[in-house]
């Protein structure tokens, strides 16, 4: 590692800017080491480190050298892009072993081209309205062109058209297809198989580890894991893990077999009004559960939000039975399809709404032990019903830990503490056995940045209506000392808007422009507009990692409140009660690991580069005055910490 990422090695010859790192190096020997002692590995890499590099130099090395292949999984779009793109094509160029490297994407993001064939015949009785047909016909126009994919076709596809042409598991005629030469999924797949390196997300390797506990798969067989970003690592196997049933999606699975207003879907070429009736009664019968479902729950709930399912759903009707009574109806009817091609779509509409069924009679049942679940409602009254595991740890020991010899888990907040410990990490994701690093950023933290805290504002969790009432005047002061390029990070929507309402003449008043998330731009044009002006940029969750600043737009990063979990969340609360339950501490093992992991990141958004320069200013007092308040401290990186004023005597936590 140490020759190829070294001063003298291949990449510091080819490109004159860039600058050995030792953390990265260090970094690279552990990953190294791993792969080949067949062992998981836990890293911390600091800002700065590099960790990218760190990772695919030695996986690249060990795959060709030893006719191996890695899996790469990420948790954003953008780390995924970076890798493809431009990571990886730079190392192919200079590294002097082969270098073979593949994008993965779960089947649905493929255009199937024999289903867009038959929603493009003549008869339109699919989408028989100007706007889905002119989707369809772009869809084809793009595929033309080469775009394989739902993200290649340069323009946003209506969820309803997209479900009708992408390529699906059970719906697929495999080399029989007349198509199958320059099928996009299937040209994905045979990169897939030729590659070292496999680039995907979290969600595309979970969905394949369920696959293969029941002997399927889609991806190749692969030797090695490595998951960056792993922070999201827990929450995303808790969804991927569970099960869902949605108002919508049962909308949209109806829809698909008919739509009676337009006259229009699958069945309208089945001479069968039979099947049509059944659709229609499926979908009055779901109409039915959903209404049930907010009766039964509003009550504990308000209007709408999240609500959680503590026993069996008691809603009348019979969703489930209907569902599979059309899903046989619609087999039996199979001989009758006017083609092939229809009654293969037939089929897995008929296999799906089977599943649907089974997935509705699961839930109505409630949540058990090992479960949770719960409902939720979106702002336009649309309904889902959720049922996750409360422990993802041992259905990853079985899938992930026990099946590969090495996986590596990276990212720049996984630790916490001083000296910093992986405990919350391994305890979340269930693994025992791993050696572990954290490497620390190569930027100079003491001189690069500062940190101030003010101590006279009043507790938050103890005094929260003169908390916030105080928080106005603080941002200002804390805004002012950087004159501007100033995050202001907050743990609610609500208490952001009240926030920026009340500070936001002042700021302009001062020559600042003031972006507010979830206002009029979306979080892309947010960030590129803050790049270009000087301005305070008020953002909740979203923004407290995965931004990237660097340069003098970015030079304050102001913290209004410690980023706690309030555990209204059904699954947060049943992971906290099983801990109780246990005679464990959840605000030890969850809340206050879990704080100093998102003020580690929220921090992280202040330096970016060598060059840059601010502070972080911390506006709640209980990181000074409450016990806890060290561990919170220890985990972010060593700088000056200043009080404002003096800090009071330390109250027990």
């Amino acid at each position: 590692m140490d020759l190829a990422l070294g001063e003298g090695g291949p990449i510091a010859a080819a490109f004159t800017a860039y600058e050995p790192r030792p953390q990265q190096v260090r970094m690279a020997r552990a990953v190294e080491e791993a792969l080949r002692a067949g062992r998981h590995l836990l890293v911390e890499a600091g800002t700065g480190v590099g960790k990218s590099f760190a990772y695919l130099v030695p996986a690249l090395r060990w795959a060709a050298e030893n006719d191996m292949k890695v899996a790469v999984a990420t948790s954003t779009i953008a780390l995924q892009e970076q890798l493809a793109t431009r990571d990886l094509p730079l190392l192919a160029r200079t590294l002097p072993w082969e270098t073979s490297f593949a994008l993965v994407k779960g089947r649905g993001n493929y255009i199937c081209t024999r289903r867009l064939r038959l929603a493009l015949e003549p008869s339109g009785d699919l989408f028989p309205d100007a706007e889905s047909r002119r989707q369809l016909h772009e869809v084809d126009a793009a595929l033309a062109r080469g775009a394989g994919s739902r993200q290649d076709l340069g323009f946003l596809v209506r969820d309803d058209v997209w479900d009708s042409v992408r390529a699906e598991s059970g719906n697929c005629l495999h080399k029989a297809c007349p198509h199958y030469a320059a099928c996009p999924y299937q040209a994905g797949r045979r990169r897939a198989d030729e590659a070292r390196v496999l680039v995907m997300n979290h969600h595309v390797l979970l969905a394949d580890l369920a696959l293969r506990r029941s002997g399927a798969s889609f991806l190749p067989d692969v030797d090695a894991i490595v998951v960056d970003e792993a922070h999201d690592f827990e929450d995303t196997a808790a969804e991927a893990l569970g099960e869902r049933v949605s108002s919508r999606g049962m909308g949209v699975v109806l829809g698909r077999l008919w739509n009676e207003r337009r006259g229009a879907g699958l069945l309208a070429r089945m001479a069968d009004p039979g099947l049509r009736e059944r659709v229609d009664e499926a979908r009055r019968a779901s109409k039915g559960f959903f209404d049930g479902l907010r009766e039964a729950l509003a009550p504990a709930g308000g209007a709408g939000g999240v609500v959680a399912v503590e026993g069996p759903l008691r809603v009348d009707g019979d969703l489930a039975a209907r569902l599979e009574d059309l899903a046989r109806a619609v087999s039996r009817a199979l001989p009758a399809a006017p083609s092939k091609d229809l009654a293969l779509e037939l089929a897995a509409r008929a296999n799906g709404l089977s599943a649907l069924a089974e997935g509705v009679e699961r839930l109505a049942e409630g949540p058990d032990a090992d479960h949770v679940q719960w409902a939720e409602w979106d702002v336009r009254g649309n309904a889902t019903v959720v049922r996750a595991p409360v422990d993802v740890g041992p259905r990853l020991r079985e899938s992930l830990w026990d099946a590969y010899k090495t996986v590596v888990l990276t990212s720049a907040t996984l630790a916490t503490g001083r000296p910093p410990s992986f405990r919350y990490a391994r305890e979340r994701l269930g693994l025992v056995d791993a050696e572990e690093m954290a490497v620390g950023s190569p930027f100079d933290f003491p001189r690069q940045a500062r940190v101030v805290i003010r101590t006279d504002l009043p507790d938050p969790a103890r005094r929260g209506p003169a908390f916030e009432a105080a928080l106005p005047e603080a941002i200002l002061d804390a805004v002012r000392r950087t004159q501007g390029g100033a995050f202001v990070l907050f743990t609610s929507y609500e208490s952001m808007r009240r926030a920026a309402d009340a500070v936001r003449a002042h700021l302009e008043g001062d020559g600042l422009e003031v972006l507010v998330h979830g206002e009029d731009l979306p979080r892309t044009a947010m960030l590129e507009r803050f790049r270009e002006v000087n301005a305070v940029l008020f953002g909740v969750a979203s923004f407290w990692q995965g931004v990237d600043v660097p340069g003098d737009a970015l030079r304050n990063v102001v913290i209004a409140r410690l980023p706690f979990d309030v555990p209204t969340h059904p699954l947060a609360r049943a992971r906290e009660a099983r801990l109780e339950r246990e005679g464990r501490s959840a605000f030890d093992e969850i809340s206050l690991p879990g704080a100093a992991i998102r003020l580690k990141q929220g921090f992280g958004r202040l330096i970016r580069r060598a060059t840059d320069r601010g502070i972080v200013v911390i506006l709640d007092p209980r990181i000074v005055t409450r016990a806890y308040g060290r561990v919170l401290l220890e985990s972010l990186p060593e700088c000056p910490v200043v009080c404002e004023p003096e800090v009071p005597g330390e109250e027990p936590s």
